[in-house]
């Protein structure tokens, strides 16, 4: 990054001058004013010159070849760049979708060297605030790879095993799939109820084909059993298991909107039973679906005292992760029959663990269980991988927000989900409508949304349910009425995991927890 000169000087001068005449001292100050002056009207000069530059190449271009030939992309890139560091977006805008329309008619409407390109429009479009621009380049990104990944498919599709070309690809299509579904999920925090409603559920259905994209993988290696290299094996279900644990955590985060206030909940009931055949019956309590009641201006689940709206949907979450299980404990019996080495079943035996731990977080969510059985289990586990009884007894005694928002499959990435400190880990809220709902990880930090946040510190004690109790706000970073009660229903609403001591829940007093929530008016 270039320094100014100007920056420099005026940071050495009064140093120099301290002990010159005060006449002195103010004519120094006013010749470098002048100088700067002219340095900052010489330098947009210079732009000016240079944005001028290319629309004169551009033109005499468009003159001698027309206005879609190949021979304008370079100046037109050269001329959006300046645009959008000067802060003239709408033009950069203008200029980057000349060259979309010049790229495509001149390699085709899915080539892969159009991904750039669109990379640089989501840029500018978020800029300019212009949320629904992006969702639909991210689209159009998403496009492209699913063009690159299926002509990989067709020459490879009689294969017995995923070559290493089709999992990159394969993978490069699902690392789209993920950034997008996690734009339409951070916009549900930035339009109108019914449109945010409509960005989630876009973000569902992305979730929906990541999970078929990743069982496909799953169910391949299964019927491979016994002829593939288990290391690999390992690398590969450990690549795309995660991606499968999306639904379920998308499951939790629909009961979420299901239960919200501000609108949210009836017009995703709405949604729900206009577009999903049955789903009344997963809005309401096992066995109390059959008698709700239902019509034209009236959609109301029955529920037992406890269960959130939708308690099915987080039952469906369950079930995912349980699934999870049931293919880890299987590949650990095949490779304790092949007789891997003790390395790789130790790492087996972790990802085996922190799938029965994520099995007992779901059966609390859904308070159909404690989860006990399952986290001793997961000790049991965890000791037998090679780890030491104090570490893995640290781990369980400190409670914990559940669900994960990312499936951990090592016991470093699940202590690093869970540090030791003070207090618990920040939750960062996706917005004061939603604080029970996680803020996505954008992973591009070229298209991450500056919000500015109020970090509000609640403390409270944790049941042996895993529930929050005697929730006290701390006055300071509170000073907005609304965030604080948004934070405070939030931690009411949160299900922790509770600490777990010799195979028995605790009771733990005095936790902490900073929520971050952003401002958005």
């Amino acid at each position: 990054m270039s320094i100014h000169p100007c920056s420099v000087i005026s940071k050495l001068l009064p140093g120099a001058t301290l002990f010159a005449p005060f006449r002195l001292r103010f004519a120094l100050f006013l010749l470098l004013a002048l100088f700067c002056n002219f340095s900052a009207v010489a330098q947009n000069a210079s732009v000016e010159s240079d944005a001028a530059l290319y629309m004169a190449q551009i033109e005499a271009l468009e003159s001698e070849f027309g206005p879609f030939d190949s021979r304008l992309l370079e100046p037109l890139a050269g001329l959006a760049e300046l645009q959008f560091e000067q802060g003239d977006f709408e033009d950069a805008a203008s200029s980057l979708r000349r060259r979309l329309q010049i790229t495509r008619n001149t390699f085709g409407f899915e080539d892969p060297r159009l991904l750039p390109l669109v990379d640089s429009l989501v840029r500018t479009e978020i800029a300019r605030s212009n949320w629904q621009q992006v969702a639909d380049y991210l689209d159009l990104r998403s496009q492209i790879y699913i063009g690159s990944f299926d002509e990989i498919r067709l020459e490879e599709e009689k294969g017995e095993v995923f070559s290493p070309k089709d999992n990159s690809a394969r993978m490069a299509l699902a690392n789209a799939l993920v950034l997008q579904s996690g734009w339409l999920v951070q916009q549900v925090a930035l339009t109108p109820t019914r449109a945010a409603i409509d960005s989630f559920f876009d973000a569902r259905e992305i979730d929906d084909r990541l999970f078929d994209l990743s069982e496909e993988v799953v169910n391949r290696l299964e019927s491979l059993s016994g002829y593939g290299d288990p290391a690999a094996e390992y690398l590969l279900l450990t690549q795309w298991l995660p991606l499968m644990y999306r639904r379920s955590y998308n499951d939790f985060a629909l009961v979420q909107l299901l239960n919200a206030r501000s609108g949210f909940s009836y017009d995703t009931i709405d949604h729900l039973v206009r577009r999903e055949g049955g789903a009344l019956n997963k809005l309401s309590s096992p066995g109390l679906s059959a008698r709700s009641v239902t019509g034209p201006m009236s959609r109301i689940p029955l529920l037992e005292r406890g269960d959130p709206i939708g308690v099915g949907y987080l039952r469906d979450g369950y079930f995912g992760v349980r699934a999870m299980d049931a293919r880890l404990t299987e590949f650990l019996e095949r490779q304790l029959a092949a007789g891997a080495s003790n390395g790789e079943v130790a790492l087996t035996r972790q990802a085996l663990a922190a799938s029965k731990i994520y099995r007992g977080d779901y059966q609390l969510l859904q308070n159909r269980g404690s989860g006990t059985r399952e986290y001793r289990e997961a000790h049991e586990l965890l000791l037998a991988s090679g780890l030491t009884e104090d570490e893995v007894d640290d781990y369980f005694a400190r409670p914990a927000l559940i669900p994960s928002t990312e499936l951990r499959l090592t016991f470093e990435d699940l202590k690093a989900d869970n540090p030791n400190g003070e207090c618990l880990p920040v939750f960062t809220a996706l917005s004061d409508r939603l604080a029970t709902l996680a803020a996505p990880d954008v992973k591009s930090p070229a298209w991450n949304i500056e919000l500015p946040h109020a970090e509000i510190t609640a403390r409270f004690d944790v049941s042996r349910r895993g529930k929050a109790t005697s929730v006290k706000i701390d006055d300071a970073g509170a000073e907005d009425a609304r965030l604080r009660r948004a934070v405070n229903r939030a931690i009411k609403d949160f299900q922790f995991r509770p600490a777990v001591v010799k195979g028995r829940t605790q009771r733990l007093r005095d936790q902490c927890m900073r929520v971050r929530v952003p401002i958005l008016d």
